[in-house]
């Protein structure tokens, strides 16, 4: 018999009152898809207050789907094959249940690089700079143009040995573990997208923005900001947005300077 380990904790929240499918994702660190396929959601905004959801499960494990194998699985977390044989005793290649859990493997902490040694007395550290104020979000989408945004630097691809996690959106990747959140509540990610997912000219993009408040995204092409944009439902683009403004950590980011908030 195939192996299949024992299914993780279940996990709910109760909706209060102010409670929206966009706070409770952010809140919980999932994505605004997951919790309305969960709970077979189709409005969200007939939400109830008192309203038990269902939360996906804890992070580090991953259930086993139609099509899925070790190969398959390993790909789309960025591990091996091995890895996740080690974190799972027993499991056999050719022998996976479907709705099964696995474990993941941790992910390698980056190694520690050691700073030089100085025959002068320890720098004090510069004080820090003064907070810009943080452009307020649009209370709406506007009904104009967004403006051309000023053309930033390049984005740096990551340096061999950097703890850089990619996410697949079919064969597009985006950089999920070096996003950087900017004012006014615009998020910019690396990507490496592919024509079938993007088109043939976004798929020139190295790098995407979201605008959380409006739901709204921007490809940086050619070294030059595309205008915001809501969209297509149910695409690549779409599900980017969703997951990248549900996700509430905010690791070190490239650096780009991305467009004016929409």
């Amino acid at each position: 018999m195939a192996f299949a380990q024992a299914a993780p904790p279940a996990r709910s929240v109760r909706v209060v009152q102010g409670d929206t499918l966009e706070a409770l994702a952010a809140r919980y660190g999932v994505s605004v898809q997951e919790l309305m396929r969960l709970n077979k959601i189709t409005r969200p905004e007939e939400l109830q207050i008192g309203q038990s959801l269902k939360l996906p499960p804890s992070k580090g494990l991953v259930q086993v789907r139609t099509g899925d194998t070790l190969a398959v699985l390993a790909a789309r977390h960025r591990t091996t094959v091995a890895e996740l044989q080690k974190a799972n005793p027993g499991v056999k290649p050719d022998q996976l249940t479907l709705g099964a859990w696995l474990k993941l493997p941790p992910v390698p902490a980056p190694a520690k690089t050691t700073p030089p040694a100085t025959a002068a007395a320890t720098a004090k550290p510069q004080a820090p700079a003064a907070k810009s104020a943080a452009a307020p979000a649009p209370a709406s989408p506007p009904a104009v143009k967004a403006p051309a945004p000023n053309p930033p630097p390049s984005p740096q691809p990551p340096r061999p040995g950097e703890a850089v996690r990619w996410r697949f959106y079919g064969n597009t990747l985006v950089d999920w573990g070096g996003w950087k959140l900017h004012p006014g509540g615009v998020r910019v990610s690396l990507v490496q997208p592919t024509q079938a997912e993007v088109g043939p000219i976004r798929a020139q993009a190295t790098a995407v923005a979201v605008h959380c408040g409006s739901l709204r995204q921007a490809w940086l092409i050619n070294g030059a900001w595309e205008p915001w944009a809501v969209p297509v439902g149910r695409s690549v683009g779409q599900q980017i947005v969703l997951d990248l403004c549900a996700n509430v950590s905010d690791p070190t980011g490239p650096a780009i300077a991305p467009p004016s908030a929409p």
